[in-house]
């Protein structure tokens, strides 16, 4: 996929900047290094040798570090190529169904995805498959009939939202011998932070910019109001196209009003229009990307949006916070004994790391590799719920007389769950930086180090790998508390 626009394009021109920034520096000080006035200067006098051994340790610095540099997005590319030599095509998941579209073996797709991510162009076919919304045993038929089944409670919550807007709006909700709906104070707390996050989201170039890009404005509207359900009532008059990163905030806004009262005791927190971007880059249908979304958030990472002892709810963001430092404390004591004294090892320095899914701290290909695979290992749901979804999917397979031979180590692989592969390779990535944790004197240096993150490059597939040690290393730490979403259970 690629990366040009959005944060993704930011990146690699940063990335670029620096380099460019660093050989022209080195090559500005190499000049004057060899240049006759520089040559007779520092034979003057022993200040001038003072003066000529510090600048060539400024030369090294800069050598060095532009090397490093150079090496690290040569080794991000290679990265890159050999996933996509991996990753799942449309040709091997059409290859992988049989006449009837199910699923002939839905464990291997797993392990390929792990092993290469998915290709954009089939994320919104796949996606459902991997968050368990798709059962791998139903036919073409019945994936399309449930598709629209999720669509009619879809569009049945953004019909809710409309309604609870005009009541926000005039001011007339209730009569004066009735209570006010009790949706209405949750659509009113949230519908205002939503609209205020949506605009500064930060949207990549994906399948849905290239399907918008594709339309002529003479029937953009007609097919975005049909088939992408993307424009309100108040936008069919204008005829103008408008940018795809305009309409990605209009649907960001939407699943985001919709997930408020498809999940009112969490409703919208900061740190989820990044993850809604994510479904939208590549889900062109937008009730597709909802339901991705939804289900994505309300297992494991719900804990990320919960204070921890709000509203009756178990577990929350401190508690996954003082996982990691268990987790630390485990793999690493002598960096948690560091954070001890600069009383820090409840970790919330990395706060911002664990919401937004490391989205900002990794380049936008390794995200998507990261996400994919977190479904891919189920990691999203409780560890009983993934455990038991791994075990059906063998037993179907044995039935089913595919090729996966039932391997268990194979199955440990592909079965995680509880968030704990995603806190483990959150501690591989500080890990990965353990000098620079230890170099740092006080809170806020822990802070600044968390800003420069994305400076480091870092390799998803290394982390991946790094997590999977640890995990062997701290048996069953980092598993999420998830308490059950009755207002969503009330929608089946």
């Amino acid at each position: 996929m690629s990366t040009s626009g959005g944060y993704g394009g930011k990146t690699i021109v940063v990335t670029t900047a620096a380099v460019g920034a660093f050989v022209a520096t080195v090559g500005t000080v190499f000049a004057y290094t060899n240049s006759e006035e520089y040559q007779s200067s520092s034979s003057s006098s022993s200040s001038s040798s003072s003066s000529s051994n510090w600048k060539r340790k400024i030369l090294d610095s800069f050598l060095t570090t532009s090397s490093y540099v150079t090496n690290k997005a040569s080794q991000m590319k290679s990265e890159h190529r050999r996933r996509e030599k991996k990753m799942l095509t449309t040709q091997m998941w059409f290859d992988g169904c049989d006449e009837s579209g199910r699923i002939v073996n839905p464990e291997a797709m797993r392990k390929i995805i792990i092993e290469g991510g998915i290709e954009s162009a089939l994320r919104q076919e796949v996606y459902p498959f991997l968050l368990n919304i798709r059962d791998p045993k139903d036919s073409a038929v019945e994936v399309e009939q449930a598709k629209q089944m999720r669509k009619v409670k879809y569009d049945a919550l953004r019909k809710r939202c409309k309604e609870l807007e005009l009541m926000m709006k005039s001011g007339k909700a209730y009569s004066k011998d009735s209570l006010p709906p009790r949706d209405l104070g949750v659509f009113t707390e949230n519908a205002p932070v939503i609209k205020a996050d949506a605009p500064r989201t930060t949207f990549v170039y994906g399948e849905f910019a290239a399907t918008y890009d594709a339309c002529d404005d003479a029937n953009t509207a007609a097919l975005l109001e049909k088939d992408l359900n993307v424009l309100s009532s108040g936008d069919k008059k204008n005829s103008k196209k408008k940018s795809w990163e305009v309409v990605q905030t209009q649907r960001c806004r939407k699943i985001l009003e919709a997930f408020a009262l498809y999940d009112p005791t969490v409703g919208y927190c900061q740190g989820m229009n990044e993850l809604a971007a994510g479904f939208l880059r590549d889900c062109v249908d937008e009730s597709e990307a909802f339901w991705c979304f939804a289900y994505f958030t309300s297992g494991a990472f719900r804990s990320h949006f919960v204070i921890s002892g709000h509203a009756h709810l178990d577990g929350g963001i401190s508690e996954r916070l003082l996982a990691l430092s268990t987790i630390f404390q485990i793999c690493d004591k002598p960096l948690w004994k560091h954070l001890h004294s600069l009383n820090s090892e409840n970790c919330m320095f990395a706060f911002r790391s664990v919401v937004v899914l490391l989205s900002r701290e990794l380049d936008v290909s390794s995200t998507i590799f990261l996400w994919d695979v977190l479904m891919a290992t189920r990691d999203f749901a409780p560890t009983a719920e993934a455990t038991a979804m791994s075990a059906a999917a063998a037993v179907y397979e044995e039935r089913n007389n595919s090729q996966f031979d039932g391997d268990s180590d194979i199955l440990e692989v592909l079965t995680v769950g509880g968030g704990r592969l995603f806190l483990h390779v959150v501690a591989a990535a500080f890990l990965e930086m353990r000098h620079s944790v230890f170099s740092c004197k006080n809170y806020d240096d822990l802070l600044q180090l968390c800003s420069r993150m994305p400076a480091q490059q870092f390799s998803v597939s290394r982390l991946l790998a790094k997590a999977k040690v640890l995990l062997s290393k701290t048996r069953g730490v980092g598993e999420a508390k998830v308490s059950q979403n009755v207002a969503a259970a009330a929608l089946f």
